[in-house]
């Protein structure tokens, strides 16, 4: 049997320190060692830049998309919590995407809601301590009013749940938090469009590489996963969504109007149904 990248790797890691001589030279083959064993760790786990990209490069540009869809955020249930590992990486991601959107448009009581609900998602993912932290600052950067910073937290709390899912081996989760963020971004920046329609806003709503990826990694979830109805009615409203897309260039008013309903649907399948009981998390 091919033994995984990952057995190859935590030993050379493990001994890199005793191997290893020369003060600085040292130091940069382990820092080079550490590099690769990562990346080799994130393409066995399916786990990239794509996969979960910075939140400050994949909502910035709902700045564009205003004014911010409030009554939308806040009709987000902040309360609930879910058995289903996919429920809860979608609302994780989610959430974020909420919270992006409240520094937009600066609203300091949204965004403590938030981050209290983010600290709480945080515990249910057994991400570890560094979420609950990064959680606990965006109450602490809200009270002070420091938007910049705010949206450097919520990019640094993505990235930490990418590096707590790949020390749980869980790429299948880190890609559905990635998920969950692009599609409530998606579905808040097309409300927006569609009340306020123009050939820009429409066309900076079509982010082709993005939507293939996540029609793909939906394709490639787990068997059992993938029979829940919640799942398959998300999968089915992202390949729909891909479709309108590309139909007009940029998409037109009506094409806007499909997709945002397409995003609604998606959103109230995935967090409406309760689907069958499975771990948060996988050790």
């Amino acid at each position: 049997m091919k033994p995984s990248l990952t057995a190859i790797f935590i030993p050379l890691l493990a001994c890199s320190s005793v191997s290893l001589k020369g003060g600085i030279q040292e130091v940069t083959n382990n820092a080079t060692l550490s590099r690769s064993a990562s990346e080799h760790f994130r393409e066995e786990l399916g786990v990239n830049r794509i996969t979960t990209p910075p939140v400050g490069k994949v909502f910035s540009v709902l700045e564009v998309f205003q004014p911010p869809p409030l009554d939308l955020v806040r009709s987000f249930d902040l309360t609930r919590s879910y058995p289903d590992r996919f429920q809860t990486a979608l609302q994780f991601g989610s959430l974020v995407a909420n919270g992006f959107v409240a520094t937009i448009a600066r609203q300091k009581h949204l965004v403590n809601d938030t981050g209290r609900a983010l600290i709480r998602e945080a515990n249910v993912l057994s991400a570890g301590k560094r979420l609950t932290s990064r959680s606990k600052s965006l109450l602490e950067l809200s009270d002070r009013g420091d938007w910049a910073a705010l949206r450097k937290e919520l990019d640094a709390t993505q990235e930490d749940v990418e590096a707590s899912m790949i020390e749980l081996k869980d790429g299948e989760m880190a890609d559905l938090v990635s998920l969950g963020g692009w599609l409530r971004g998606f579905q808040l920046a097309s409300h927006v469009t569609a009340d306020h329609y123009t050939p820009a806003k429409a066309g900076i709503l079509v982010r082709p590489a993005v939507m293939d990826y996540f029609v793909d990694r939906m394709d490639c979830l787990n068997p059992s996963m993938k029979k829940r109805p919640a799942v398959a009615a998300v999968a089915a409203s992202l390949r729909e969504i891909r479709a309108l897309a590309l139909r007009n260039d940029p998409p037109t008013e009506q094409d806007v109007a499909a997709m945002r309903d397409l995003a609604d649907r998606a959103m109230k399948e995935a967090f409406a149904r309760e689907i069958e009981f499975a771990p948060a998390t996988q050790h």
